[in-house]
């Protein structure tokens, strides 16, 4: 179990959840895996843009990831922070309904990954937060991190706030694939960083935090281990 969470929105969760439950797939069952949205902020259909496709998050899992269950707790249609689509909506977005659809999943389950929406701090409703679902939901978590100028202060304070939230935040991934960035729905705002600089961010960002960068097959190994010793 696992919840991917980022530094802010844009920075790749989606393209990073798909990557964890391609990893998970190597050890489980596929029909064993599951991915849950606990709150997708846009409408679940292709609309079409100017000459660009917008494809929600839950739908990009559904589609790249067809073989593997999908599912959603709350979908609003307008495309914002959840508290505000859900006001807008008329819906309300209640925490113990989150917890409650991840429990029943988990019975079914033997891995599921939880993708947030936005970063920690963004509104669920009047009261929660994404934090407090992921603190709820009692799941480690994983911080998606960008590499551009001020992802040391972007980072530091997110792993600073986790801490204080009690969230068991277990590692740390930067998204760093810049050649790919045409496949990853992400928006890098800011000045690129790479090679010597980009390893000295990391570096000031582990010694800060106290929290390592790891790659997405040593995070699934370190969790799969827990959940072994732990059965």
């Amino acid at each position: 179990m696992i919840f991917v969470t980022a530094t802010d929105t844009g920075v790749g969760k989606t393209h990073f959840s798909r990557l964890i439950l391609d990893e998970a797939a190597e050890h489980y069952d596929r029909s064993e895996i599951a991915y849950l949205k606990p709150v997708q902020a846009g409408k679940d259909t292709k609309e079409l843009y100017g000459n660009v496709f917008y494809e929600t998050d839950y739908q990009c899992i559904e589609r790249s990831c067809h073989d593997i269950d999908t599912y959603c707790t709350y979908f609003v249609e307008t495309p914002a922070s959840p508290d505000y689509s859900a006001k807008k909506d008329g819906v309300e977005i209640k925490l113990s309904e989150i917890v409650k659809h991840f429990n029943k999943l988990k019975s079914q389950y033997k891995f599921i990954v939880v993708e947030g929406a936005g970063g920690l701090m963004v509104p669920v409703n009047e009261k929660y937060l994404i934090s407090d679902i992921a603190v709820a939901l009692k799941i480690p978590a994983v911080l998606i991190t960008k590499p551009v100028l001020g992802t040391i202060n972007q980072t530091l304070l997110s792993c600073e706030y986790a801490r204080n939230k009690g969230l068991d935040l277990r590692a740390l991934i930067m998204a760093e694939s810049i050649k790919d960035r045409n496949t990853i729905q992400t928006d890098f705002d800011g000045i690129d960083i790479d090679g010597e600089q980009l390893e000295a961010s990391k570096e000031s960002i582990e010694r800060f935090s106290g929290i390592k960068f790891n790659s997405v097959t040593g995070l699934l190994t370190d969790i799969r281990e827990e959940i072994a010793l732990a059965s």
